[in-house]
């Protein structure tokens, strides 16, 4: 599935490029990447109405039959964190969008869309509710077919707390929607790694992704329902390692995925031809893999360790916010998204560690969770400038909380502990390792307090001291990598340090400067953020 996220460094995409952007996508091996489904985003992004049908209409003139041979799947806007509006306009669009399909005489539908930061099952029956009430609306006006069960939803998940209850959200909307006289004979579902890992950690996000996969294939046993779980995930490991050289890894450690996101960072940053080999390695590998499966003491392992790795990323990113907001608003936007501080845009939530410790099984660690005070933050970034802006200053947040969170495991296990660890994340090594090439405690130490960097110089040398892992460059690419990391750092210490992180108080010349510099780390870390 490719996305139109703004993670790379490369290229800026405007919306007017989007539709020639999907359809070469599209297009089979070896003129276009051979991808099977383009997600049109109209979640927080200034997407025109019309765009649904431009790259339906246009994948047909090519000989390609959307929901045939190829998938075209709209994200469409939260009714909750934007407005009922918004999303109604992105659905009826899809409506619009099949409409002239079957005028055209070629077949051809929109059978999905993709519903963002689902917290309960209401939002989807919600969504379902108002799929129909357009398809109505289509039938009045353009006689189209009144089937209420022509355009499905994938729930997309989130946040840890979201993920650990997963199948429980699932299953109550198999419920509702099938009281509601919906059919829902199979279930595609989203796991999110980037917002999950911001808000709470790199580890954290992996573990809930983890359970939830199990927690959901468990549940559509029981409901004689198929699940079909779409993994969103970007190059860099804090949000997921989507990437060539890591792939025949990240299949296993997600063993149940069927479907992975190729993101912009991938498809520009790394190339065509590293875009061309992931789409044929998954292919090849995400169909009928066995999904994972925790019993009642694996799950509740994951979750305790879920809320070890929390707490220490709590304890940091609170701190660090204010300085990682003033940072992300100097990553350029690649995409024309709304604006996080605009009337119409939105921030992510903060962490909620009631939610969160109410689903740890571990009473003493639940108890921990309860006690991390609430950040009271709302204008958190988004997660990919929040990366960009981090790797940016030498500080990857895969670190962060993390050698603290191998530390007490240590403590508490040994090395059977950390071996524990490494067999629910086998993954968690080479993770690491990629994150550590572009570390640099120094640079990082000119953007934090005291506090911070007692805690991140103990995160860097535990993972060191569990893992093996270096920390530095390892090639003379690498260390190109950080001399130029080096170099930019008075001027973002100077942009951050005056409050000129916004576009309208900078300086357009030293602001062209820094946003190139930006961008040239990260081509060569292979994704801005």
């Amino acid at each position: 599935m490719m996305t139109q996220h703004p993670d790379s460094a490369s290229r800026y995409v405007s919306v007017r490029d989007e539709p020639k952007e999907a359809i070469e996508a599209l297009t089979p091996q070896p003129i276009g990447l051979g991808l099977e489904e383009a997600m049109i985003d109209y979640e927080g992004k200034m997407t025109p109405y019309h765009q649904t049908a431009e790259i339906a209409l246009g994948l047909m003139e090519r000989g390609m039959i959307p929901g045939q041979d190829v998938m075209v799947t709209p994200r469409i806007p939260s009714a909750t964190k934007e407005t009922v509006f918004h999303q109604l306009m992105a659905l009826m669009s899809v409506i619009e969008s099949n409409y002239q399909m079957s005028s055209s005489g070629e077949g051809g539908a929109i059978r999905e869309v993709v519903v963002p930061m689902v917290e309960s099952a209401a939002e989807l029956v919600d969504v379902r509710q108002r799929i129909q009430d357009v398809i109505e609306l289509g039938h009045k006006e353009f006689g189209i077919s009144r089937d209420p069960n022509a355009v499905q939803v994938i729930p997309l998940v989130e946040e840890v707390p979201e993920l650990l209850g997963a199948g429980l959200i699932l299953r109550e909307y198999i419920s509702a929607a099938r009281k509601a006289g919906f059919e829902v004979g199979s279930l595609r579902m989203m796991l999110g790694r980037s917002d999950s890992a911001m808000v709470y950690g790199m580890v954290p996000s992996v573990l809930a992704v983890k359970v939830a996969i199990s927690d959901c294939f468990a549940m559509g046993r029981e409901e004689g329902v198929e699940i079909f779980p779409v993994f969103g995930g970007g190059v860099l490991p804090f949000r997921g390692h989507v990437s060539l050289d890591n792939f025949e890894r990240l299949v296993p450690d997600y063993a149940g995925i069927r479907t992975v996101t190729l993101q912009s960072g991938l498809r520009y940053d790394c190339g065509r031809e590293a875009s061309r080999q992931v789409a044929i390695k998954a292919r090849d590998m995400l169909a009928g893999v066995p999904p994972l499966f925790y019993g009642d003491a694996q799950r509740n392992e994951l979750t305790a360790m879920i809320g070890i790795f929390t707490g220490y990323y709590q304890d940091s990113f609170a701190q660090l916010l204010p300085a990682a907001v003033a940072l992300s608003d100097l990553i350029p936007r690649q995409r024309d998204r709304l604006a996080r501080k605009s009337a119409v845009g939105y921030a992510r939530a903060a962490a909620d560690p009631q939610k969160l410790s109410a689903l740890v099984a571990d009473s003493n660690i639940a108890q921990r969770i309860e006690a991390i005070p609430p950040t009271g933050a709302t204008n958190l970034p988004r997660a990919i400038s929040f990366t960009g802006a981090l790797y940016s200053i030498g500080l990857p947040p895969e670190f962060i909380g993390t050698g603290r969170g191998l530390a007490e495991i240590y403590s508490q296990r040994g090395d059977e502990g950390i071996s524990r660890l490494l067999q629910l994340y086998p993954g968690m090594r080479t993770d690491m390792a990629k994150a550590g090439r572009f570390a640099n405690y120094e640079t990082a130490s000119m953007h934090l307090n005291e506090a911070l960097k007692a805690q991140i110089f103990t995160d860097m040398e535990e993972v060191s001291r569990h893992l093996g892992v270096e920390i530095g460059p390892a090639t003379s690419e690498d260390r190109r990598y950080h001399v130029l990391l080096e170099t930019v750092q008075p001027m973002l210490r100077q942009f951050v340090k005056s409050g000129m992180g916004g576009e309208e108080d900078a300086d357009t010349t030293d602001r062209d400067l820094v946003t190139e510099w930006l961008c040239r780390l990260g081509r060569l870390r292979g994704s801005l953020g």
